[in-house]
């Protein structure tokens, strides 16, 4: 009998559990979700327990919810909204929808990422040293949603010394995730995806299958020759 590497090579028996524990009482990073969390833990917590192995304190849990609620806003005009929606109007299984909304929602949360990945170090400590321009917000509307993301914050914001410059949306949310104890690429695009899943998907929902005719489609004028 030929054998190959794959062959060879000793196998575990078992897939290894890293963060959920199976079985009658599951846990998360050690945590009994259904004894201690449900019980003692807000849902945002629970994700960041999910994603850094951590409780945090009731400031920072708030803190870590109040970025998420601000990363909620994914509109129509945004390609996870509009894809999702898109997909709905054509007839898609609300599994297509949210597999859709899901994978431009990483997308999108990647983009974000890569942009801003340059200045984490400096968002981290909050001394932006030359790269503010980079980081400013577009318009007014932008740089009045920061302050309201501040005032949300109330003194959590003295934590997230970045708050101090005039920054972007993005950037401000980025700047609190960091402070709320999530450091690498992982951690936060999942963070950004999970904050927009619903709104997504809900945006998609209240479009009407089949309506292709509320598309706004814009063809190029056309004419018909006979070229018999």
């Amino acid at each position: 009998m030929t054998t190959g590497p794959i062959e060879d090579l000793e196998w575990p028996t078992r897939i290894r559990a890293r963060v959920v524990e199976p079985g009658a009482a599951p846990r998360v990073h050690g945590f009994d979700v259904q004894s201690d969390l449900a019980r003692h833990y807000r849902f945002g917590e629970t994700i960041l327990i999910a994603l850094t192995g951590e409780a945090p304190d009731e400031a920072t849990g708030r803190a870590f919810e109040v970025a998420m609620i601000f990363g909620s806003a994914i509109s129509v005009l945004e390609a996870p909204a509009h894809a999702a929606m898109l997909s709905r109007v054509c007839g898609a299984r609300p599994s297509g929808i949210e597999a859709v909304a899901a994978t431009t929602l990483a997308e999108r949360a990647r983009s974000i990422y890569d942009e801003l990945e340059p200045a984490i170090p400096r968002l981290l400590v909050g001394s932006l040293n030359g790269m503010a321009p980079r980081l400013a917000p577009r318009s007014t509307t932008e740089r009045d949603a920061v302050g309201r993301l501040r005032t949300a914050l109330g003194a959590f914001a003295s934590r997230v010394p970045a708050l101090g410059y005039d920054l972007s949306l993005d950037a401000a949310i980025l700047a609190v995730l960091l402070a709320c104890g999530l450091r690498n690429r992982e951690p936060i695009e999942c963070a950004l995806c999970v904050a927009g899943i619903a709104t997504t998907c809900a945006e998609a929902f209240a479009a009407t299958p089949g309506d292709h005719r509320s598309y706004p489609i814009d063809l190029p004028k056309f004419v018909y020759e006979d070229r018999s």
